[in-house]
């Protein structure tokens, strides 16, 4: 019989053994949550076309900043985490070879960076709730890296090290900015511009990553990742990397940006 989450969270030391075999348990319910949250926000977004939008604002504050005090914690702990393992045994085994990151410390927080892809789906309900624009970039992203990231995690796959550590930094900044707008804390168009080339940065690196070890596969080094799983996560990074940079474009370079265009009449208004 598995651990249930509170006993592998309270478990000392840190059992990847056996969260590896909890995140099996929970990867079909995990993609039966994400199919059923497409219906949720269309069927909300349908059943809110003619309602007044919510403000929500208590609690869009108490959500952006769990979300941010967890990816700060996340990016202090992985962070000295793969500077260790990169020290250790080398760049290129820091991510081709499951190494002490995924264990202790560091790899309870990267357990719990997986299960929180599924929290992470709230995003879009209070998007849609308030009746902000929903993007096919916001709903996609969250369902494919949800789905991903329970598939990967189960099979020991070495650059998701990088992964969870990335993903981590970028959202540390991402929802402290989300935090202070939700407080009506202005900020600068150029901090959300600077916060997209980050995301766009990290699936650059990201690339690097995936490049290296299909030609370190080439060379005859073995990897700790299965095929299935590296193909599914260069598609999916191909594909964020489009889908951001179109977003960066239509945001901040076409017709002057349409994000700066706003903050000018704005600034005018006021």
């Amino acid at each position: 019989m598995g651990y249930t989450f509170s006993e592998l969270l309270l478990r000392t030391p840190f059992d990847y053994t056996a969260a590896k075999a909890y995140v099996h348990d929970v990867t079909w319910p995990a993609f039966w949550i994400s199919m059923a949250y497409i219906v949720v926000i269309f069927g909300l977004k349908f059943l809110m076309r003619n309602r007044e939008p919510f403000k929500l604002e208590g609690l869009l504050n108490f959500w952006n900043g769990w979300l941010a005090f967890f990816s700060i914690g996340g990016c202090l702990v992985t962070t000295p985490a793969l500077w260790h393992e990169i020290q250790k045994y080398g760049l290129s085994a820091s991510y081709c070879k499951i190494g002490d990151f995924f264990e202790g410390t560091s790899g309870l927080w990267a357990w719990l960076f997986v299960l929180s892809k599924v929290a992470e789906l709230g995003d879009t309900i209070l998007i849609v709730l308030r009746k902000r624009p929903l993007m096919f970039l916001h709903w996609y992203h969250h369902v494919l890296t949800l789905n991903y990231a329970m598939l990967s995690y189960k099979e020991d796959t070495a650059f998701n090290s990088w992964i969870v550590w990335l993903n981590f930094s970028v959202h540390a900044i991402m929802y402290s900015y989300y935090l202070l707008r939700s407080m009506h804390i202005k900020i600068p168009a150029s901090i959300a511009q600077c916060i997209t080339v980050l995301q766009i940065l990290q699936f650059v690196i990201t690339h690097l990553v995936l490049f290296h070890v299909g030609l370190l596969y080439l060379q005859g080094t073995t990897c700790s990742v299965t095929p299935h799983t590296y193909w599914l996560c260069l598609g999916m990074e191909i594909s964020y990397l489009a889908l951001f940079g179109n977003f960066f474009y239509h945001s901040y370079i076409r017709g002057g940006g349409k994000k700066f265009v706003a903050e000018k009449k704005q600034a005018k208004v006021e």
